[in-house]
């Protein structure tokens, strides 16, 4: 079913919803509803109305409300992916199957071995975070999230670092030269958790400088198992672990 998000729901059963322009244009003109056609919308307090299409109108569309609820599809992790910066279409699938997993916000971080550089002009950066928004909430929308996950602005390794050292209850990061901790060890020993970082490398990994500068910040370095994954499959694989860990 369709899903939209918005700031604020103001009304109840039998009431009615007149979304923004920018939502009546992709109700109307994209996805070309109809009358009693029904979808979803959800507010930044998680409130969900399940609507039906009474105005199809493509500037100021009105749906009528025929029921309100909670949305309960969150996880009670709030997980934070610190994700190198990757080439191509992988950054694209990367947040993509993050959000479909349950991440709270995506941060790109340009590692030591990126293939990718920061770019310089303004408006390129602007235009490349916006499109990966635009990834973020179509994947919310398609996996039936009561919110929109984040993609912040990027950000240096060493800058990441500081940041989720103090900001985190705990703060992973999986590395290929990793052989003792696991990452069921390093869960079992942090204990009640509730806010995690994950950092997952470039395609060429991360350094062992970075590595190094990582733990001795407080990062704990894990293990994924005896096989190498690539960077677009580590990050959701991790997130995969911690849901069956907390969720399922």
């Amino acid at each position: 079913m369709t899903r939209l998000f918005t700031d604020r729901i103001d009304g109840a059963e039998g009431l009615v919803l007149t979304l923004s322009p920018a939502d009546s244009h992709y109700v109307v003109s994209v996805l070309r509803m109809r009358p009693g056609e029904e979808l979803t919308v959800v507010d930044s307090e998680r409130n969900e109305a399940l609507c039906e299409v009474s105005v199809p109108d493509q500037k100021a569309c009105q749906l009528k409300i025929t029921k309100m609820g909670k949305n309960d599809t969150e996880s009670p992790l709030r997980i934070t992916l610190y994700q190198s910066v990757s080439k191509g279409e992988r950054m694209d699938l990367t947040i993509q199957k993050a959000v479909e997993l349950g991440v709270s916000s995506v941060v790109p971080v340009f590692s030591e071995r990126c293939v990718v550089r920061p770019e310089k002009d303004e408006r390129k950066k602007s235009a490349k975070n916006e499109r990966w928004q635009k990834i973020a909430l179509e994947a919310a929308r398609q996996s039936g999230r009561g919110i929109v996950p984040e993609v912040r602005e990027s950000m240096s390794f060493e800058d990441a670092v500081r940041e989720a050292a103090k900001a985190h209850d705990l703060a992973l990061i999986p590395w290929e030269e990793e052989k003792g901790e696991t990452l069921k060890n390093i869960l079992d020993e942090a204990g009640d958790v509730r806010d995690i970082a994950v950092f997952i490398g470039p395609e060429g990994g991360f350094s062992s400088e970075e590595a190094e500068l990582a733990r001795s910040s407080g990062l704990k370095s894990v293990t994924l198992g005896r096989r190498i994954l690539r960077t677009e499959t580590a990050g959701p694989a991790v997130l995969a672990m911690l849901l069956y860990r907390f969720e399922l």
